[in-house]
Parts: structure tokens; C-alpha cells; sequence
């Protein structure tokens, strides 16, 4: 009687077993069934082959790539890529012969940091900070650019920087005066052009920073890369709306406490 109970007990437990896994299995078979049913298409819809194919059309550097829209894909309208342009000084033709004289260069880094490096001897004379009259060429330019609605949401960075040659004159005891001073001179300029003191930053990091090797192995001065890594720095950093708005309003209640 014990092993017939025992018989009985594994013949309802693969009975519970079969019922339970059977539906398992049957129910994809019957999803599948019904995704397999042809839906109708409108035949003016985007085919996903031409997505395809727009997704790999090569963009330029440092510009937004926008898909055609959808309508005009409807409406019969030929498809097509649209290159928007967000590069800064993209009218300045000072910086354009600057870095066709390998004198300036402009790295976009993400969507939210563009940085033009230009050569400090295009602005100051060795071991000054008075701007020179090519400098300010440059720079007003520049100012241009910076002015504009497309950088008018940028926060904008001056650092200066200077080679390893020691410097030890009355108002330059060291690199790291020099490199502040020059930061500061250009961005007084960017102020009397106009630009908003609350987006303005000056930096100098002395030759703490260098493009390239200051010297060899053995000790002794590169020019050519001493050369390089004398150059001030634009960095332009997108900020919040929000953030920029409530700096704008901080601004316009300032100055309306301190008039008479």
C-alpha cells in the first residue's frame, strides 16, 4: 500500500507538472501567430533602409546634423540633411590666418566648451602685458563673436600661459604675475567692448600647463615648443538658461540699488 501511495503521488506531481508547462510554451507560438498578421502601410511613410543610409552619411566636425522632417517626407518632398553650423568664430577671418599660420587653434570639446588657443606673441611683447596693436585687432574681432545670440549663454574663461623661463622684474616677480596680468589685460579689453563683467573669468597658470616639453631629456630649452606654450586661452563654457537668467536679474537689481 506504501508504494502504490507513493505511485499515486508521482503520477499528480508530473500531472501539476505537464499543466503548468504546457500554456508556458504554447502561448509565444500563438503571440507569434498574431504578429505575423500583415498591417496595413501607408505608402508614403519613411522606409527604414533610407534611415539606415541617413544615419550613415558622414557629418562635419563641430556642426548638428538634422533629419528631414517627417511631413515634408509625406507631402512628397525630396529628403535631406540639414548641416547647421555652430562653430565660434566662424566669420572671424583673423583667427581663420592665424591658424593658417599655425598661430591659433580651436578645440570644441562636447557641445559645451569651445576653447581658442592663440599665440602670445600676437598680443604681448616678450615679458609685458600691454596689449599691442595687433593684439587688439585680434581681439576686437574676436569680441564680434563673443557678442553674438549664439555665445550669448557662454561663460567666457581668459587664461594665460607661459613657457618655463624664469622671469624676475619689479612687476613681474615671477611666470605667474606675467600670466594673471595678461589674462586681466585681455579681459579689460572684452569690458570696454562691451561684454557683461558676470561672464567674464581671468586665469594665469604660469607654465603649469605646457603643449609640449619645455626641454629635453638633458635640461636644455626646445624654442620651438617654449614657442607654443606662450599663448593665451578663450574658453567659452555654456551655462544654464536658468542660471544666466537669475545672474541677469541679480545684475539689473544691483545696479538699480546703487543709482541715485
Amino acid at each position: 500500500m506504501t508504494y502504490a501511495d507513493m505511485i499515486t503521488l508521482l503520477l499528480c506531481f508530473f500531472a501539476i507538472f505537464l499543466s503548468i508547462s504546457i500554456p508556458k510554451k504554447s502561448a509565444p507560438q500563438k503571440a507569434e501567430i498574431v504578429e505575423l498578421v500583415p498591417l496595413p502601410v501607408r505608402p508614403t511613410a519613411l522606409e527604414p533602409a533610407n534611415s539606415a543610409k541617413l544615419d550613415e552619411l558622414p557629418a562635419r566636425p563641430n556642426a548638428v546634423r538634422v533629419k528631414a522632417d517627417p511631413l515634408s517626407v509625406e507631402t512628397g518632398e525630396t529628403q535631406s540633411q540639414t548641416v547647421v553650423d555652430i562653430r565660434p568664430f566662424a566669420q572671424s577671418e583673423i583667427v581663420d590666418t592665424l591658424k593658417s599660420q599655425g598661430r591659433a587653434d580651436i578645440e570644441q570639446k562636447g557641445d559645451r566648451i569651445t576653447t581658442l588657443e592663440i599665440s602670445s606673441a600676437a598680443f604681448f611683447d616678450s615679458g609685458s602685458a600691454a596689449l599691442s596693436t595687433s593684439g587688439e585687432s585680434i581681439l576686437r574681432d574676436v569680441t564680434v563673436d563673443l557678442k553674438s545670440d549664439k555665445l550669448k549663454d557662454y561663460e567666457i574663461t581668459v587664461e594665460g600661459h607661459t613657457d618655463d623661463t624664469p622671469i624676475n622684474t619689479s612687476r613681474f616677480p615671477s611666470n605667474w604675475e606675467l600670466s594673471t596680468a595678461r589674462a586681466s589685460a585681455v579681459v579689460h579689453f572684452f569690458l570696454d567692448q562691451g561684454i557683461p563683467a558676470r561672464k567674464l573669468r581671468a586665469a594665469g597658470y604660469a607654465d603649469t600647463f605646457p603643449k609640449a616639453p619645455n626641454r629635453d631629456a638633458n635640461g636644455n630649452a626646445i624654442p620651438e615648443n617654449q614657442t607654443q606654450n606662450r599663448r593665451v586661452v578663450i574658453k567659452m563654457e555654456k551655462i544654464d538658461k536658468a542660471e544666466n537668467d537669475s545672474a541677469t536679474k541679480l545684475d539689473a537689481a544691483f545696479a538699480a540699488s546703487t543709482m541715485p
